[in-house]
């Protein structure tokens, strides 16, 4: 039998116990190589007292505590690829230059966009952090810049990114062009994540599950739709819930408290009974003001959930209009959306079918990690 190839993926945000909401998107892809090569996750955690050796649902992970540690673990491996997701300024000097494995980079989003498409995450008061990651974010763009030239250069490098927007705006902020690339979205577990035929009566049952650690998300955004809706006739036939967690949560969240038919929900759902929480709603509630791909989103929507999420960024890429979701650019055109879909209970059936057609076509995880490890294998082959 033909020993399996190393692959050396790296990653510093790998799901554990602790870690739940880790990056989940990487183990969804990874779980699936392990059939085909043999896999090591590595990261770099310089917050930890000491290395930390775990093992998740049959992945192998050892988190370095310095990053002297990191590269210590790194020269052990001798992998035929190396896989990175995050990439940092730093691993460029440590390893990237002088290794002649062949390198594939996913590109997710903040690792290569400029720092003034970040502004909805600050605000005066946090004028200096903004300072300081505006000064980390202009010398990580350079990196980027630099890595870019590498890959032009010697061919050993591929960026994968999960969307056409994800690479443009590469390109812009780091002021690169980048030869070497696919296209390839995050994967989306089938499986997991199966087709439930909605009745039209799902049409009143709204869900959102989000972080609200960030203002990226625009939950903000969710509840004052949620206050307009309240204040039409239907609105008290609707089931909406809310579930997640992080510190903008309470302070979002408490006027609307005084809903009889509106669930808080001040906690994190496992990525595992996501699908049983899918099961019991047919609209999912998910704005944002940035997303290379979103990915909770599409889940939804492999589940048959219909998004209403926002005209911006990669969402068109995921989201046809009035096809297998809606795009919107605020709170009143949510409401709007969730209206339209109360009074047309046919054209809600119809939409959920294609929005899981769309998503299992172009994100199922069989179409996608089909894509992945031939890539992997044409890099080891070359």
């Amino acid at each position: 039998m033909e020993n399996k190839k190393k692959v050396l993926i790296i990653n510093s945000n790998y799901p554990n116990e602790g870690n739940l909401y880790g990056d989940v998107f990487v183990h969804s892809r990874v779980k699936h190589y392990l059939d085909i090569f043999d896999i090591q996750i590595l990261g770099c955690r310089p917050e930890l007292d000491s290395d930390q050796f775990y093992n998740h649902e049959g992945v192998n992970v050892i988190n370095a505590s310095s990053k002297d540690k990191f590269m210590y673990y790194f020269n052990l491996q001798q992998p035929a690829a190396i896989c990175i997701h995050f990439v940092s300024d730093w691993m460029i000097e440590a390893f990237i230059k002088r290794t002649n494995i062949p390198i594939l980079i996913w590109i997710h989003g903040y690792e290569a966009l400029g720092w003034y498409r970040r502004l909805f995450n600050y605000s005066i008061s946090s004028t200096f952090s903004f300072v300081k990651y505006m000064i980390s974010n202009t010398r990580q763009m350079w990196y980027m810049h630099k890595l870019a030239s590498i890959s032009n250069k010697t061919g050993k490098i591929q960026f994968i990114f999960v969307s056409n927007w994800m690479k443009r705006i590469m390109e812009r902020d780091t002021l690169s062009q980048i030869k070497n690339y696919k296209i390839i979205p995050n994967p989306i577990d089938s499986d997991l994540f199966r087709y439930r035929k909605k009745t039209s009566d799902f049409r009143k049952k709204i869900l959102l599950i989000r972080s609200f650690d960030s203002t990226k998300y625009a939950n903000d955004v969710a509840i004052e739709a949620i206050k307009i809706l309240s204040k039409r006739k239907f609105f008290g036939e609707l089931k909406i819930s809310i579930y997640g967690k992080g510190k903008f949560f309470s302070v979002l969240t408490r006027d609307l408290t005084n809903y009889k038919n509106v669930e808080i929900h001040n906690k994190f759902i496992s990525n595992v009974d996501i699908p049983q929480v899918h099961n019991l709603y047919g609209v999912f509630l998910c704005p944002t003001r940035q997303d290379a791909q979103g990915v909770s989103m599409c889940e939804a929507m492999s589940s048959g959930l219909i998004p209403i999420s926002s005209d911006n960024t990669a969402i068109p890429e995921f989201v046809e209009n009035d096809i297998n979701g809606f795009l919107t650019r605020s709170a009143m055109e949510i409401a709007d959306k969730i209206e339209y879909l109360f009074k047309n209970p046919n054209r809600f059936c119809e939409m959920s079918v294609n929005a899981s057609n769309m998503i299992q076509t172009i994100s199922g995880h069989n179409v996608v990690i089909s894509k992945e490890v031939c890539l992997i294998n044409e890099s080891i082959n070359r």
